[in-house]
């Protein structure tokens, strides 16, 4: 019968020789993300990190049983999505860290905030959601694309295996079928790898200006939404539409253009209890701890439009778009109207880097007003509006639209 204490020297003779298990792919994704997920996340109300982060080590010891050091990527990334989706937060998402090409890829975003995509193209194409449509959510009437005829809302039949990324920032020609109010043509584009993100754009309805403010994230996003403005005051029109449809958000660019109707505070606030303070004006924003904040983003030529303001909106609003249709609505200084929006607008995101290639963008603080009340996620909907992009390219009527200058012109 062997002692006791040689049965525990046995074991640990064969410890020291075969080592501790090596860690898989997979593991060491999941590792990575719990790891970053509890230096940095700030979980929505009732959710327990720890909980969901060890559910999700059981599910991936289920999931790799056999392979051992073998187990791959693949299957962490699947059991780290499934974590997440317990989290019931539509900000935070994993995806592959950028490898752009020299000299191609993503520039830095002006003033926080995601990097900004180029569109070669001179437009940003997505899916209809639940759909398989493709259809023109911005168009730059002097890129390719804007050359070519191609109009916002317009459906884009691509051919087969192109998807919409591809359409929004490949680096070669393509050619693609445009359906505009019951009429296919075919348009041969060419990409302009000098062009940059998506910038405003205004059109007049009469005497209504109509500025469509795409993304958050282009660099000179807020200047030219405030010269916009301007040449719209000189104008003398009656009212103003800001049409946030399609925003997917971005940094700092959305609350500078904000200032453009209103000047307000917000202040982020991490799960340490550390707060930011962000007090935005028509002409900068300031950034920072109360006691040291300094200016972060400047509009040289700054506007302030006081009169009638509509906010126009949809289920792809998200993130600081959301936040500017809330900051107007709760300083009374216009109506919003049309959907429900995504419902990320009442927190800030933190991107972090994983293993093999991928990262994680973490809700990393929630915002409150000046009395410490955490903000909604979503603008108050003065008057709901189905946002139908399908319908506007085939009849060349746009409901929301149509709806917000029928308010303004009735002197709502």
């Amino acid at each position: 019968m062997t002692s006791p204490s040689r049965g525990l020297l046995a074991a640990f003779s064969v410890l020291a020789m075969t080592g501790p298990a090596a860690a898989s792919p997979a593991t060491d994704l999941l590792d990575a993300l719990r790891s970053r997920m509890e230096e940095t996340y700030y979980a929505p109300p009732g959710i327990d990190l720890t909980r969901v982060m060890d559910e999700a080590s059981r599910k991936l010891t289920v999931a790799c049983e056999g392979q051992g050091d073998a187990c791959p990527v693949e299957t962490g990334l699947e059991v780290a999505r499934g974590a997440i989706a317990e989290l019931g937060d539509r900000h935070t998402v994993i995806f592959p860290a950028p490898t752009p090409p020299p000299g191609a890829g993503p520039a830095p975003a002006a003033g926080g905030g995601p990097p900004v995509q180029r569109l070669p193209f001179g437009w940003s194409v997505r899916p209809v959601r639940g759909q398989d449509h493709l259809y023109v959510a911005w168009v730059d009437p002097d890129g390719p694309a804007g050359k070519a005829g191609v109009r916002r809302h317009d459906r884009v039949i691509a051919p087969a295996g192109v998807t919409a990324g591809l359409l929004n920032t490949g680096t070669g020609p393509v050619r693609v079928s445009i359906e505009r109010e019951g009429r296919t043509f075919e348009v041969d584009l060419t990409p302009d790898a000098g062009r940059d993100g998506a910038m405003p754009t205004m059109t007049m309805a009469d005497d209504i200006a109509v500025i469509h403010f795409p993304s958050g994230t282009g660099e000179g996003a807020a200047q030219a939404g405030h010269d916009f403005l301007a040449r719209a005051e000189a104008a003398k029109v009656r009212a103003v539409v800001l049409d946030l449809r399609d925003n997917g958000g971005g940094g700092l660019q959305c609350a500078a253009m904000t200032g453009a109707f209103t000047d307000y505070k917000a202040v982020q606030r991490d799960r340490r209890g550390e707060a930011t303070v962000m007090s935005i004006h028509a002409d900068h924003v300031e950034m920072g701890p109360a006691n040291g904040m300094e200016t972060v983003l400047t509009v040289e030529r700054p506007t302030r439009w006081s009169g009638p303001l509509a906010v126009l909106v949809n289920e792809n609003t998200a993130s600081c778009s959301e936040a500017m249709a809330i900051q107007i609505a709760r300083a009374g200084r216009g109506f919003v109207i049309g959907e429900e929006t995504y419902g990320v607008g009442n927190n800030t995101l933190r991107p972090v880097p994983l293993t093999a290639g991928w990262m994680v963008r973490m809700t990393a603080s929630w915002t409150e007003d000046e009395t410490g009340q955490r903000l909604p996620p979503r603008p108050p909907l003065s008057t709901e509006v189905a946002d139908d992009p399908v319908a506007i390219g085939a009849t060349g009527r746009d409901a929301v639209l149509e709806a917000a200058l029928a308010r303004l012109r009735a002197g709502a």
